[in-house]
C-alpha cells in the first residue's frame, strides 16, 4: 500500500486517524498515564504492521525476525561483560542480512524497507552502546522501528528523536497542526502524482529509446529523471512528515531544496539528510573522521561515498555514481581548506582607506553573488551527470546517453518523448485556447513542464515552509482541495516511489 493509493487515502489512514483520536478520548481519565502511553503505542504498532502486511505480506517474517533479534541484542547489551560482543554480533547480523537480501539475490524479492529498518536498528544499537539509550520497552521499540509513515523510505530516525515522543504522556494534536500537516501531505502527494510521475514517463521512454535520441532529446531525458527523483523523494518526505504530524509526531527534516546547493558538500546537507547523518555518525567518525590528518580525512570521504553507492544498488553504475560524488566532495573540501589565503587578502582590503573599503566591499558582494550562481549551476549540472549512472541499468547504458548529449547533434525533438508531457487536463486547455492549431503545439507542455519544474527547484519555497505558514482559511482550503482532488483523479497512472527500491 502506497501513500498515493485509493486504499491509503480513502480507507487505511482515515480509519487509523479517526480510530486513534477516538481511542485517546475513550482512554482519557480511565487509564493511568503509563497505560495510556502503552495503549496508544500498541494501537499504532498494530496499525504499522497492518500497513506493512497490506503492502507486502511476504516481507513480514524478515521485519519481525529482525526486530526480535535486535531487541534481544539490546537486552544482552545491558550486561557490561557482554556489551561489546553483543554489539558486534548485532552489527554483523544486521549488515549480513542487508547484504544477503540486496546482493545475494541481485536485489530480487527485496523485503520492503529493509535498508531503512536495518539502519534504524543499527542506530538503536549504537546509541544504546554509547550510553545514550538506557531503556526501551518492547512497544516503544517496535513502533520506533516500524512506524508506518517512515518504514518504507525513511527518514532514518535516531532513538533520541523518537523515544521522547513515544513516551510522551499527552499527544493531543491541535486542529491547526492537523490542518498544516494535512496541507503538507497534499503538497507532497501532488508533487509525486502530478509532477514526479509525469517526468518519470519521459525518463522511462528515453532510457528505453536511447538509439533514437538526439542531443536535445538526451538533455530532456536527463532533466526529466533529475526532476522525477527530486519531486518523488521530496513528495514522499512531505507526505511522511504530514502523516506523522496528524498523529502527533514530528519526524526529522530529510530534504531541503538540494538543487539550490552551491557545492556538493552543501548538496549532501540538503539531500537525504538523515542518510548523510547516519553515514557520518556510524561510518565516517568511527573511521577516524578528520582526526587523523587531511589525507586520511579525504580517504574516509571517498570510502563513505563508495559505501553509499553500493548501498543504493547492485551494479558498477552505482559505484561510479558514488565515486563521482566522492571525488567532487574531496576536491571541494580541499578547495575550502585552501581558502585561508583568500580570507587574508579580504582582510587587507578592509584595512585600506574608506573609499577603497566601500569599493572592495561592493565588488566582494558582486563576486560572491556571481560565485554563488555559478556554483549552483555547476553543481546542478554535475549532479545531473551523476544521476545518469544512478538511473541507467549499466555503465554502458549511461555512457550511451552521455555520448548522445555531448555529440551536439541537435534536431527536432522526439515526437513520442514530447507526448509524455501532454497530460489530458492540460491538453484540453490548449485546445480550448486554440493553440493546438500551431504546428509546434505538441511541444508546448514539454517546455512548460521542464521550465516549471526547474523554476520550482531553484526558486520555489519548500513545501514544509509553505505548510508551516498555512492558516485555516478559504483560499488555502480551496487550493488544498483542488490539489487533492486532482491528485486522486490521477491515481490510475501512479507509480511506486523510487527509494522503495533501495
Amino acid at each position: 500500500m502506497l501513500f498515493n493509493s485509493y486504499d491509503f487515502v480513502f480507507l487505511f489512514f482515515p480509519l487509523i486517524l479517526a480510530g486513534y483520536g477516538f481511542f485517546k478520548k475513550v482512554c482519557q481519565g480511565r487509564l493511568s498515564d503509563a497505560h495510556k502511553v502503552n495503549a496508544a503505542n500498541g494501537l499504532l504498532l498494530a496499525a504499522s504492521f497492518i500497513f506493512y502486511v497490506w503492502t507486502g505480506l511476504g516481507s513480514l517474517p524478515v521485519l519481525a525476525g529482525s526486530m526480535a533479534v535486535n531487541y534481544g541484542v539490546f537486552l544482552l547489551m545491558k550486561k557490561a561483560e557482554w556489551k561489546k560482543a553483543a554489539l558486534a554480533a548485532g552489527l554483523i547480523l544486521n549488515l549480513g542480512a542487508l547484504i544477503y537480501f540486496k546482493y545475494a539475490g541481485n536485489g530480487a524479492d527485496l523485503p520492503l524497507g529493509i535498508s531503512f529498518f536495518t539502519f534504524t536498528q543499527v542506530a538503536f544499537l549504537m546509541e544504546a552502546y554509547r550510553g545514550n539509550l538506557n531503556r526501551a520497552d518492547i512497544l516503544s521499540y517496535g513502533l520506533y522501528v516500524s512506524f508506518f509513515p517512515k518504514i518504507m523510505q525513511g527518514p532514518i530516525t535516531l532513538p533520541g528523536e523518537m523515544f521522547p515522543q513515544l513516551e510522551k504522556k499527552d499527544r493531543e494534536v491541535s486542529w491547526e497542526k492537523i490542518y498544516r500537516s494535512f496541507y503538507l501531505f497534499v503538497l507532497g502527494l501532488s508533487k509525486k502524482v502530478l509532477l514526479a510521475d509525469t517526468f518519470g514517463k519521459a525518463a522511462d521512454f528515453g532510457y528505453a529509446s536511447l538509439p533514437a535520441l538526439n542531443t536535445g532529446d538526451g538533455i530532456i531525458v536527463m532533466l526529466s529523471y533529475t526532476l522525477q527523483l527530486y519531486f518523488d523523494f521530496s513528495g514522499y518526505c512531505d507526505m511522511a512528515m504530514g502523516i506523522a504530524g496528524m498523529l502527533g509526531f514530528d519526524l526529522p527534516v530529510n530534504f531541503d531544496s538540494p538543487y539550490k546547493a552551491g557545492n556538493i558538500i552543501e548538496f549532501w546537507k540538503r539531500w537525504h539528510i538523515t542518510l548523510t547523518r547516519f553515514f557520518t555518525k556510524y561510518l565516517y567518525i568511527p573511521l577516524g573522521g578528520n582526526r587523523k590528518g587531511r589525507g586520511r580525512t579525504y580517504c574516509n570521504y571517498l570510502l563513505v561515498f563508495l559505501v553509499s553507492g553500493i548501498w543504493h544498488g547492485v551494479g558498477w553504475q552505482f559505484m561510479v555514481w558514488g565515486l563521482m560524488h566522492g571525488v567532487l566532495y574531496v576536491l571541494t573540501r580541499m578547495w575550502q581548506d585552501m581558502e585561508l589565503t583568500g580570507s587574508k587578502v579580504e582582510k587587507q582590503v578592509q584595512s585600506g582607506p574608506k573609499d577603497a573599503l566601500q569599493t572592495g566591499i561592493h565588488r566582494g558582494r558582486l563576486w560572491k553573488m556571481a560565485g554563488r550562481v555559478s556554483g549552483v549551476l555547476l553543481t546542478f549540472l554535475y549532479v545531473n551527470a551523476a544521476w545518469i549512472f544512478f538511473r541507467a541499468s549499466s555503465v554502458k547504458e549511461a555512457a550511451v546517453l552521455i555520448k548522445k548529449i555531448v555529440s551536439f547533434q541537435f534536431g527536432r525533438l522526439n515526437w513520442d518523448l514530447a507526448g509524455c508531457f501532454n497530460l489530458d487536463e492540460f491538453w484540453y486547455v490548449i485546445k480550448v485556447l486554440g493553440l493546438d492549431r500551431w504546428q509546434n503545439s505538441h511541444y508546448i507542455l514539454l517546455v512548460l513542464m521542464i521550465s516549471g519544474g526547474l523554476f520550482v527547484v531553484f526558486f520555489g519555497e519548500s513545501a514544509l515552509n509553505i505548510a508551516k505558514k498555512a492558516k485555516p482559511g478559504l483560499a488555502g482550503s480551496v487550493v488544498m482541495a483542488v490539489l487533492l482532488v486532482w491528485s486522486i483523479l490521477s491515481f490510475s497512472g501512479v507509480s511506486s516511489f523510487l527509494y522503495v527500491n533501495f
